[in-house]
């Protein structure tokens, strides 16, 4: 566990190569007993709130790793952003991370009724979003407005084309690594169920969804193969890709043409996406 410790801080320190946006101001909370980050920008209204799940294969991450990148997402969409800082594997395997989203997206809405609520997550945070939709129009839960997902990992049993298409482009992430953590995860349930691979799960009647990824991924593929999932289901979908970019490329560097150009497509989604 020194070693899962040590790898923790790695991770932040990563997300941490920036600062955070100018003027974008942080409140810790808890929302339904889960720990929250709140990320507030100049002029944010009440009423528009914006969900974060934080990405790290499930086992990394928390909102210190992600309040540079989710600062300037809260600044481009001019939204506030409510961070997850929902349960890790090992230590709390599947379901702790759905159980936390879950609670946290149901208190919101039942504290904010009339407000506009949509959500945004990255790599296994695109992961626990997808799940948490199923779970939620399972049990006829809040319907979130919106969805954009950036590098989603979709399919943990990580038998997709582009592991081997890209693994000689792909510099951060590696297939022995995303099936160590998938089983951390998952502790012994059925990878394919769709409650942990989303790319097989039923998502008639879901808000649009916005999908961004880099064509240098070993992920491609769970990003090629859940936009045409969701088409399928008639769900309104958009996938972008980013030629060259890599994994989650905005939480590296926000300041490249990708990170910029990312940033304003999430913008544009959200605010035509919103139904007033």
């Amino acid at each position: 566990m020194d070693h899962l410790k040590k790898a923790r801080i790695g991770f932040e320190a990563i997300g941490n190569t920036y600062p955070v946006a100018e003027n974008v101001t942080r409140e810790d909370l808890r929302v339904a007993g889960v720990p929250c980050g709140l990320f507030t920008p100049p002029g944010a209204g009440e009423n528009d709130i914006v969900i974060y799940i934080h990405g790290g294969a499930f086992i990394y991450g928390a909102i210190s790793s992600h309040a540079p990148l989710v600062s300037h997402i809260a600044r481009a969409v001019e939204r506030k952003v409510l961070v997850i800082d929902y349960r890790l594997a090992p230590e709390h395997p599947f379901p702790a991370g759905i159980e936390d989203c879950v609670a946290v997206i149901t208190a919101l809405g039942e504290q904010y009724p009339h407000a506009t609520i949509g959500i945004i997550g990255d790599s296994a945070g695109g992961n626990l979003i997808l799940a948490t939709t199923l779970v939620l129009k399972e049990t006829n839960g809040l319907k979130l407005q919106y969805i954009i997902v950036i590098s989603p990992w979709v399919d943990l049993e990580c038998k997709n084309a582009s592991y081997e298409r890209n693994k000689t482009v792909d510099i951060i992430l590696a297939r022995p690594y995303l099936i160590e953590a998938a089983n951390m995860y998952a502790s012994g349930w059925d990878l394919a169920a769709p409650i942990l691979s989303p790319v097989n799960g039923d998502f008639r009647g879901l808000s649009p969804v916005l999908i961004l990824c880099g064509t240098h991924e070993i992920l491609q593929d769970d990003s090629m193969n859940l936009h045409q999932k969701l088409l399928h289901d008639g769900v309104m979908a958009e996938l972008k890709l980013f030629e060259g970019a890599l994994h989650v490329w905005p939480f590296m560097n926000i300041h490249t043409v990708a990170s910029q150009t990312a940033l304003a497509d999430m913008a544009e989604f959200v605010n035509r996406s919103i139904v007033k």
